[in-house]
């Protein structure tokens, strides 16, 4: 199976918050049904959306795509600084699990970062 991998875009602000992420592509470690690290980042990105929408009800944009391997959650303008804060826990550990599953499978994901203005 021939796949660039995913690649998980995070936008950030000038002083490194986190604001939210986008997520592209499979990962292409193994057939569909069966690809563990698709299976995992999926996980993950769903529960951190899950999360910003209904656990924090943080004004959050989203959008996905399961056919095409897509999804994307980014806070909105609306967000105030406490709903940035406390977002900052689960972006970070999206982050940080996203990093541990990149260490095992370094071909099937890549984690790039871009400033939002």
């Amino acid at each position: 199976m021939k796949s660039s991998g995913t690649t998980v875009t995070f936008l950030k602000r000038s002083d490194g918050a986190l604001l939210g992420y986008r997520a592209n592509g499979h990962s292409g470690y193994a057939e569909s049904g069966a690809d563990i690290v698709c299976a995992a980042i999926s996980a993950l990105t769903q529960t951190t959306l899950n999360g910003l929408k209904n656990v924090l009800k943080a004004p959050v944009m989203f959008d996905q795509d399961d056919d095409g391997a897509f999804i994307e959650a980014i806070l909105t303008p609306e967000a105030s600084e406490d709903q940035i804060r406390q977002a900052q826990l689960l972006l970070v550990t999206l982050l940080e699990g996203l990093q541990a599953i990149q260490r095992g499978y370094p071909r099937n994901l890549r984690i790039i970062f871009k400033e939002r203005r």
